[in-house]
């Protein structure tokens, strides 16, 4: 199970409900102007929403969140450039530990959830094949260079000595 630090349910009498959602309604309105990624996926509400595939699919939204505003319990919003306000009524709510996603649990629709939150870093990847390392280290840091003359790269990372640790770790 993920861990939330905001659970708010409608009509619970828990004690916390009101804080959370106070919670929930900042971070909600504090995505003015912030692009966010808007999924919806059918589920079952004992399932986890972390055990969901939630790459991205064909009626999946990415926009610039605009006029993000919460009236009674209804979460509204426009996307830039639209007049259009739209909204939700949630029968759940949940905020990710790390503040990146909320999951919303529509009273209107009991097998859906969707997820609204920051969209995902997009990393690229460089392949280096038996790259040459080199290491210098200093004022309680640690460079490592893997250069690759064939594919005419070197990749520069410097590590503080917990990284250092943790990446000796992993090694074999």
């Amino acid at each position: 199970m993920q861990p939330f630090s905001a659970v708010w349910v409608y009509g619970s009498t828990d004690p916390e409900n009101p804080s959370h959602f106070e919670t929930i309604r900042q971070w909600w309105v504090g995505l003015l102007g912030q692009p966010i990624t808007w999924r919806q996926r059918l589920i079952d509400r004992t399932t986890d929403p972390a055990d969901l595939d939630w790459e991205a699919e064909r009626f999946d939204e990415e926009f610039i969140m605009s006029n993000p505003d919460v009236r009674g319990i209804t979460l509204y919003y426009r996307k830039q450039g639209s007049d259009v306000e739209r909204s939700t009524r949630p029968q759940t709510l949940k905020l990710s530990a790390n503040g990146q996603y909320l999951f919303i649990y529509p009273q209107s629709q009991n097998d859906v959830v969707i997820r609204v939150g920051q969209p995902e870093a997009h990393l690229d990847t460089i392949d280096l094949t038996n790259p040459t390392a080199t290491v210098a280290t200093g004022s309680g840091r640690c460079l490592l260079t893997l250069t690759d003359p064939i594919a005419g790269m070197a990749v520069r990372v410097t590590l503080d000595a917990e990284s250092l640790l943790a990446l000796k770790k992993l090694l074999p």
